[in-house]
């Protein structure tokens, strides 16, 4: 299986964001032949409440083309989060786009950010609703799970949805300063304690008022190994990886067989 991992530059023109990521896209898919692409989190917005509210209305502009071109390449497309509304309210949400161009799975943030510092506080709720569910779905190399950024540092939260999956895919928006204390680790003991493979992806570095992006998309064994990394800057990366070392894996350490439920 070949995955490709979208690491766009948000841009203040939907019309050069939707350029930019369409073609990459393009390139993922006939250059590097890549069956999966994932995308990270609000890549049409900073991460700023106001400015992900002047980009409320602007799901349907972005997953039609997404769908379309899904189609026409015949990939698999994980949208990454866009803001969507429903019956009044708005959801931080990802969508997964099959070959054919249909949405399977719509997987909204479940955990909202909170912070607080000395100098700043921050409240995602302020602008989203968190979900409900947290969501998979069933592709021909396996089935596949959502987590999209504060939802991995729960570990109760993976480890829901881990057992039949043999991938979470994590769009995510880390800043430049949480970035590089939490985001390798994170993914790492992620993949290593649910024996998956971890794809996760942020926007490319750019300074945005009170949020700069971070960037360091990767991908994670389910040994916990980094198998590749995306740096800041804009880009694509693109690798190939054999769902069967999930079984391999967790045959070797049987961590699901050995975990005492009477106790936890």
């Amino acid at each position: 299986m070949i995955v490709s991992l979208l690491q766009p530059l948000v841009l203040d023109s939907k019309q050069k964001i939707l350029e930019q990521v369409l073609s990459l896209i393009e390139l993922a898919a006939l250059r590097d032949h890549t069956d999966l692409v994932v995308l990270p989190e609000l890549w049409n917005t900073p991460f700023i409440n106001a400015e992900i509210l002047k980009h409320q209305d602007e799901w349907d502009d972005y997953i039609h083309p997404l769908q379309q071109i899904a189609k026409s390449l015949s990939i698999w497309i994980v949208a990454g989060t866009l803001p969507r509304q429903e019956e009044g309210k708005l959801y931080n949400s990802c969508a997964t786009i099959n070959s054919d161009g249909e949405i399977v799975s719509i997987a909204d943030k479940t955990h909202l950010l909170e912070v607080h510092t000395s100098k700043h506080t921050y409240y995602e709720k302020d602008v989203f609703t968190p979900g409900n569910q947290l969501k998979t779905f069933l592709t021909p190399w396996g089935r596949i799970g959502i987590l999209i950024c504060m939802d991995n540092r729960f570990p109760e939260a993976a480890r829901t949805i881990t057992k039949d999956c043999f991938m979470i895919v994590a769009p995510c928006g880390f800043n430049d300063k949480v970035g590089p204390i939490h985001w390798n680790p994170l993914f790492q003991a992620r993949a290593m304690e649910n024996q998956v493979f971890y794809l996760a992806t942020n926007p490319a570095k750019k300074s945005y008022a009170t949020y700069t992006s971070y960037g360091h998309s990767l991908v994670v064994g389910p040994d916990g190994k980094i198998l590749d990394q995306l740096d800041e800057k804009p880009g694509l990366l693109t690798i190939e990886i054999d769902p069967k070392q999930v079984d391999q894996i967790r045959k070797r350490t049987p961590y699901w067989d050995l975990r005492r439920t009477d106790l936890y």
